[in-house]
């Protein structure tokens, strides 16, 4: 019932600006929704929450708000603003990650150089047979 108060019949000619049904179009929204949120849960960066908003606010192409050329190019212009918001934000977050990437990679050289060098004592102790075989 909310659905169909927010779109109009679809009598006449079509409108170019909407190529999905508005059903289509909400299932869409409603995974992209979940799909963000989860991400926003998991790794806890706000762009994931105003690309959400960008997918969220294609909708309005389904209702009657966004029937003519000049609103449409409206709702463009607030979509590019929240997507370059979205880009602003993420910068921050794609170095911080590009931080942690790199402290956990010298962990992992220094793990592997230590396991590196206990192979080569024990290799170098075990080439030795005959003066090992008295130590204790």
């Amino acid at each position: 019932m909310g659905l169909n108060l927010l779109v109009e019949e679809t009598t006449g000619m079509q409108n170019i600006f909407t190529p999905l049904t508005p059903t289509t179009h909400v299932v869409f929204c409603i995974i992209a929704t979940i799909v963000y949120l989860l991400q926003f849960y998991r790794r806890g960066s706000w762009h994931y929450i105003l690309i959400m908003l960008a997918v969220d606010l294609t909708f309005l192409t389904q209702t009657p708000v966004c029937r003519g050329q000049s609103s449409v190019a409206v709702l463009g212009a607030i979509e590019a603003v929240v997507l370059i918001a979205a880009f602003i934000v993420y910068l921050p977050y794609g170095k911080k990650l590009k931080a942690q990437a790199a402290a956990a990679d010298a962990e992992t050289d220094k793990e592997n150089e230590r396991q590196k060098q206990a192979e080569l004592a024990e290799a170098e102790k075990d080439s030795k047979p005959v003066d090992n075989a008295f130590e204790d």
